[in-house]
């Protein structure tokens, strides 16, 4: 027999339950969906890979999305950390769904198997060319890490690269989350922004949170002090 439909706002009486997805409402439905489902990205996935984002433009689902993590620690992370936060101007209220995402589903069985397989059937790289790949991604790692970031300390960033899809709102909403964000300047046509924080220690901490952030997952922030 099948059970007849929830609206989403009746789901989270039926349950609440720990899940992956979170279900999400009180959403600022006069931005645009592809500005608000970005700036959610940024902010949950800084808890944990997220497997998908769903939001609707229809009438009953308006103003709400579904984040679907990866496991229920990333989800319930997130979910404490997130709760009340001003997004938009608007806070976020944030409740476990009442059914498991079916994108878990999917994850099973042949998709498995196929992920599996096509690991087993990966060639073995020689031994001097294994340590080369290990040595590189340690000169990676630390030529990305802030500690070696070129500039004198200060309390303004610079953010270089961006993407042409990135607006101000959306820096803002993530550099804001930082304790001492004063403001933020973008300039589009360079791919640049400015962001200002109340003092060094404050910057600081802002940079080493949001370097190399993934915005997409295609796409990093590169974040250094700013040269005065």
């Amino acid at each position: 027999m099948n059970q007849p439909y929830l609206h989403p706002a009746q789901q989270i009486n039926q349950d609440s339950a720990p899940k992956e997805t979170l279900y999400v409402t009180g959403l600022n439905d006069k931005i645009k969906l592809e500005d608000l489902k970005f700036v959610l990205y940024i902010l949950f996935s800084q808890f944990g890979e997220v497997l998908q984002i769903v939001m609707k433009k229809t009438q009953k689902l308006r103003g709400q999305a579904f984040i679907v993590f990866q496991n229920i620690t990333y989800a319930t992370n997130a979910k404490s950390a997130l709760t009340g936060m001003m997004v938009y101007d608007k806070p976020l209220i944030i409740e476990f769904a009442y059914k498991k995402s079916v994108i878990f589903d999917r994850m099973e069985g042949k998709f498995y198997y196929k992920q599996k397989q096509q690991k087993e059937l990966q060639p073995t790289l020689p031994t001097e060319l294994v340590k080369e790949k290990k040595q590189k991604k340690l000169e990676d790692k630390l030529n990305n890490n802030p500690v070696f970031n070129q500039g004198e300390v200060n309390n303004v960033l610079l953010i270089e690269s961006l993407p042409p899809f990135v607006t101000e709102i959306m820096l803002s909403e993530l550099f804001r989350q930082y304790p001492g964000y004063s403001l933020i300047k973008l300039i589009s046509a360079r791919g640049l922004a400015f962001v200002e924080y109340q003092n060094d220690d404050q910057a600081t901490v802002a940079l080493k949170g949001l370097n190399n952030f993934k915005v997409t997952p295609e796409c990093q922030l590169k974040v250094k002090y700013a040269k005065k």
